[in-house]
């Protein structure tokens, strides 16, 4: 699950109440689905754009490489510097 929460002050005393779960750690997750179990309304977003883990090293490569090539001050320059490394790279 990604992205950020709004979420209802119960959940505080759901994650007082839930177990540890996957690696043995408290899982918002679960607490969430506690309220949900017991009536309290959860709503989510199902987000269609580009989602990278930047919590790997080539998932957060590809972010800032993204947002390099996006940027109006640095983006040209970037994007050429990477057309001429990757060439270079494969045909090297």
């Amino acid at each position: 699950m990604i992205g950020r929460y709004v979420l209802p002050p119960q959940i505080f005393d759901a994650i007082r109440r839930i177990e540890p779960g996957a690696g043995g750690e408290i899982q918002l997750t679960d607490a969430m689905a506690l309220l949900l179990a017991e009536g309290v309304p959860v709503h989510g977003i199902v987000y269609r754009g580009i989602r990278y883990d930047t919590g790997v090293p080539l998932g957060y490569l590809q972010a800032v490489v993204q947002l390099a090539c996006g940027r109006a001050d640095i983006g040209p320059a970037f994007r050429e510097w990477l057309a001429d490394y990757v060439t270079k790279e494969l045909t090297g």
